[in-house]
């Protein structure tokens, strides 16, 4: 057997290698050993942690030097019943360190037999080509659980971000209608009594003098301006939280976000394609935040900048994939001039609907591809894995 069939070499290949009673393969996590594998098999394998530095096999995962053992009584009890071993019972071992990268001790390779038959240099130079293969073998499954561990925590951090950020908008937008739109409401009420009241003024005094009608002008402008404010804020409120993605999910919160924009506007042409076989459901609620924040965006860039007589918003499933999209018939722009996504307007103004984009489908591991041609519109598609 050539060492490059050590990764997937085994405890009972080496046990039969070594001619041994038994073998134990020990990962190490810098702290504490732990069976990768072993045989004969044990149903408590799992159960056994020797401390890095105590015990034969701990020094040998510590200081990375081999060790043979011509007679040899481990002290743990569940490392004596693993071995099989009787009470006052000695055994015969090799411990073989097994290495990873920059030879970095990852675990122990630890053979056993009786002590009549006891382990020799010429063992130790047999086993160590398979051991250098099975200890890359281990350091890559050591470097892979570390990988799906940060990933792990990674996608946490991010749904709480994410559920965060919805939170606060939700927080402000409840404050905005429970404060600012019953004052502009309020507001407006009054002014239209005081309108009332300088008319009944005038009436009363059978005339209308310049000032009394300056005092009017001056309260309708008054009311035009808190009715602006009132429809503003109403707008404002829409956009910070939507009621109908916490309550009906992401397709019933893009119908509500177009028949909002649809109505806000007298240009485009704006209509929401889903595919109505598309199994929709499923997606975690911060992705379809995350979508829905993306859709708002690209759907606002579309409206504001492009110029468009038509913008389709559309969403539909891929695979195993929910794909959005956003396209317009405007003026389009070229790719290479806001590669940063920050690009300045001729008149100074920064835009950062792009960056925004972007930034989202990053947290949500979403690709992000945008196709535009100056005057002949601009596609934005965004895919997002399940």
């Amino acid at each position: 057997m050539s060492p490059a069939a050590g990764a997937a070499l085994g405890a009972e290949d080496l046990a039969r290698l070594l001619d041994a009673e038994g073998v134990l393969l020990f990962a190490s996590d810098g702290q504490d050993l732990t069976i990768a594998d072993m045989w004969p098999t044990h149903p408590s394998a799992g159960s056994l942690r020797l401390p890095v530095g105590f015990g034969v096999t701990g020094l040998v995962a510590r200081n990375g030097s081999p060790v043979l053992l011509v007679e040899d009584s481990p002290r743990n009890a569940l490392h004596r019943q693993l071995l099989r071993l009787e009470p006052h019972q000695t055994v015969a071992r090799m411990c073989v360190p097994l290495r990873g990268l920059e030879e970095c001790v990852v675990g122990v390779l630890a053979a056993h037999r009786s002590t009549e038959r006891p382990f020799v240099e010429d063992d130790v130079a047999r086993v160590e080509p398979y051991a250098s293969v099975i200890g890359l073998r281990l350091h890559a499954e050591r470097l892979w659980r570390a990988v799906n561990q940060h990933r792990t925590e990674r996608d946490r951090l991010i749904k709480q971000a994410i559920s965060a950020q919805e939170a606060e908008r939700r927080r402000i937008a409840f404050d905005l209608h429970d404060g600012v739109t019953t004052a502009l409401a309020s507001m407006s009420f009054h002014l239209s009594a005081a309108d009332l009241t300088v008319s009944e003024l005038a009436a009363a005094s059978d005339m209308t003098t310049p000032v009394l009608e300056r005092a009017r002008a001056e309260l309708v402008s008054a009311r035009e301006l808190a009715d602006l404010a009132y429809n503003q804020t109403r707008a404002a409120i829409s956009g910070l939280h939507s009621l109908v993605l916490d309550d009906l999910g992401l397709v019933a919160a893009l119908e509500s976000l177009v028949q909002t924009a649809t109505a806000g506007q007298d240009g485009s042409a704006i209509e929401l394609l889903v595919d109505p076989a598309a199994a929709l459901d499923g997606i975690p609620d911060h992705a379809a935040a995350a979508l829905y924040r993306i859709a708002q965006e690209a759907l606002a860039n579309a409206v504001k900048h492009a110029e468009a007589d038509r913008v389709v918003l559309s969403v539909r499933r891929v695979g195993d994939s929910i794909v959005l999209g956003c396209a317009d018939d405007g003026k389009g722009f070229d790719p290479a001039d806001r590669r940063t996504a920050r690009a300045l307007d001729a008149d100074g103004t920064q835009h950062f609907g792009l960056s925004s984009i972007a930034e989202r489908c990053a947290l949500i591991e979403a690709s992000l591809r945008i196709e535009s041609v100056p005057g002949r519109g601009t596609t934005l598609l965004v895919e997002l894995p399940l």
